[in-house]
């Protein structure tokens, strides 16, 4: 949901890159490996999550430049929220900011292709490894398998729906059979992967119903905080 959200558009004006993008989901899956959304709400950590993607991608964006371009409603809790929590952000993240996506290795395979295949070929091959990639990004598929893997499983793929043979290029890319089929199982495994995602996924007012739930529970948290903050004071 959350990060549908990123790959749409977190805000109309302006469009983010497809890089920071990518970026800002892996961020947002990785904190979520170590944190809860019960503890954290997860539109908070998105938005975070964006802003940081944008500085680590040097996409500079000053804090109140960022929360204005946001609903009115969001903008003092979310830039609170950034300005409190981007250090619990990169403890999260091992500091460990540098993402690798799979549209770069994706561009070399289809450059190695144009002098194996017809240019109109190799970009016809693009559209639908595009989409498998998309869509792969959704998934803990990126925490387990290399930007090449999944960028070389979308382009098998794309070739399967194209019906454009590349089974000689695969080949090409192992040094003898033993890797060959090695490459050939990581490749099965992660399409196996995309399709149990499918077949898992949540419809969107059970998705509705959740962010309710999030919400409640995080107004419920910060008006504990508050409380707590109000009764210090007071002892003070």
């Amino acid at each position: 949901w959350y990060q549908r959200r990123v790959r749409g558009n977190v805000f109309e004006e302006p469009p983010l890159f497809r890089s920071i993008k990518c970026t800002a989901m892996n961020f947002l899956k990785r904190f979520y490996l170590k944190y809860s959304a019960m503890e954290f709400y997860p539109q908070n950590v998105m938005l975070l999550c964006v802003y940081f993607a944008c500085k680590v991608d040097e996409y500079t964006i000053g804090i109140d430049k960022y929360v204005s371009m946001l609903e009115e409603s969001l903008q003092f809790e979310t830039g609170s929220f950034i300005l409190g929590n981007e250090f619990l952000l990169m403890e999260a993240l091992d500091y460990s900011l540098t993402v690798y996506n799979s549209y770069r290795p994706l561009d070399g395979f289809l450059i190695e292709l144009r002098d194996k295949l017809s240019n109109e070929s190799a970009e016809l091959l693009r559209k639908h490894a595009m989409s498998f990639i998309s869509d792969a990004i959704l998934t803990d598929a990126t925490l387990i398998y290399s930007p090449s893997q999944i960028a070389l499983s979308a382009l098998v793929y794309s070739s399967e729906q194209n019906k454009v043979d590349i089974g000689g290029y695969i080949k090409s890319l192992s040094p003898d059979s033993s890797t060959h089929n090695k490459l050939l199982g990581v490749i099965t495994k992660i399409r196996q992967h995309l399709q149990l995602n499918y077949k898992f996924q949540i419809s969107s007012s059970k998705l509705k119903e959740l962010e309710a739930k999030c919400s409640a529970i995080n107004k419920s948290l910060v008006s504990e905080t508050d409380e707590g903050s109000s009764a210090d004071e007071k002892q003070g």
